[in-house]
């Protein structure tokens, strides 16, 4: 046993002397460096999502006729605005035959009125028999009953008038033209889609998992291709889909220009956070042995970068937690670690710290110059063939 540690022991001290060495033989790399610091994570999820809108809604005819006015699709509405008319022509020719037939039904009322109470003093005076007054009393309730019919009919001519002028029941804008104009409707056939754009909503979908940390939550990150931003939680829905064990999130997007029917997507947390010690995820450095960081070593004289093997955790946002995966190599919170210029970095090559990304040029001083190159040979060249 103890000379397989030995081995091992061996053969690290050996690499790291061979990495050292070939270190050597690259110039000094330009690198951007970040301090490792101990932040609060949580696993997070990306969810999609879809702008909506609180009414959407086909609005229909509430009469048969022909359509003589529509709104033009985009046309933006207010609450009780006409949206579409239906020929009210004929409805009116019948309203002013129902209002003379109103007319001559309350006329003939009154005169049967009249005869009742004639004929009541005739019969007291033993004038006139009994029956010609209860005829003329039968006579009178009919005609009753003949205005009660003929003011109804009159009030539901006056309605269908009403309701060839088809009104938004909410303010917003004409999305779509299901019937056209000069086109004959039928009573409760679709006219247009109004949908309200004023205070809409995303309707996301996210782990039913997710529901104990979203309860505690009063905001997501959304994002979308016309922009970034936090939304206020607005709805839960704690049932979900027995297939995909999705729940339905209701946010509110009134603070977003975004059109209905955008697809987003919304940023919720997955699980508890946790306190790590965390870096970009640009520190990381994929290579055939595995993910690492180069950390800087500083001293009055020069600094140098070590390359360290990590094991990769929980990560939010652009920030990921990290941790050695040798004992005898320890990442600190303060750490200087390599955020760009990491790719052809080799353990225990000099580094030069720079604050601006674009004088990451490893060696700048001894970088060829092409330009002079290829001028030269094209020289040498011309000379060659003029001789």
């Amino acid at each position: 046993m103890n000379k397989i540690v030995n081995i091992l022991f061996f053969t690290a001290v050996s690499l790291a002397f061979t990495q050292a060495v070939i270190a050597q033989q690259f110039p000094p790399a330009n690198v951007n460096v970040v301090s490792a610091k101990i932040t609060s994570l949580a696993p997070v999820v990306w969810v999609s999502g879809t702008v909506v809108s609180q009414n959407d809604a086909n609005i229909a005819a509430e009469i048969s006729g022909r359509l003589i006015s529509l709104s033009a699709i985009g046309a933006r509405v207010n609450k009780g605005d006409v949206i579409a008319r239906v020929d009210d022509k004929q409805l009116k020719i019948k309203l002013k035959e129902q209002q003379a037939n109103l007319l001559n039904s309350r006329a003939h009322l009154r005169f049967l009125a009249a005869e009742v109470t004639r004929k009541t003093q005739l019969v007291k005076q033993k004038l006139s028999p009994a029956t010609d007054l209860d005829k003329t009393i039968s006579e009178r309730d009919i005609a009753k009953g003949d205005v009660i019919a003929a003011q109804a009919l009159l009030s539901r001519t006056q309605q269908n008038i009403a309701y060839t002028q088809l009104k938004a029941p909410f303010a917003g804008v004409v999305a779509q033209r299901i019937a056209s104009l000069g086109e004959y409707v039928n009573n409760g056939s679709a006219i247009v889609r109004l949908v309200e754009i004023a205070n809409s909503e995303a309707s996301v979908f996210a782990p039913i998992v997710a529901y104990q940390f979203l309860k505690q939550a009063k905001q997501v990150a959304v994002e979308s291709p016309l922009g970034t931003g936090y939304a206020n939680i607005k709805t839960l829905v704690p049932v979900a889909n027995t297939r995909s064990h999705l729940m339905e999130v209701r946010l509110d997007m009134s603070a977003f220009d975004w059109p209905v029917g955008l697809n987003i997507k919304a940023k919720v947390a997955n699980g508890p956070s946790i306190e790590a010690l965390a870096v970009p995820r640009d520190a990381l450095v994929l290579r055939r042995d595995g993910v690492s960081v180069f950390r800087i070593n500083k001293t009055d004289k020069e600094a140098k970068a070590e390359q360290i093997p990590v094991a990769v955790g929980v990560g939010m946002d652009d920030l990921v937690a990290i941790s050695s995966v040798l004992s005898t190599t320890e990442i600190n919170q303060g750490d200087l670690i390599v955020i760009r210029g990491a790719e052809r970095l080799q353990s225990g090559q000099s580094v030069v710290i720079k604050d601006n990304n674009h004088e990451l040029i490893s060696g700048g001083d001894d970088k060829p110059n092409k330009t002079k190159d290829a001028t030269k040979l094209n020289n040498d060249q011309s000379d060659k063939g003029k001789r």
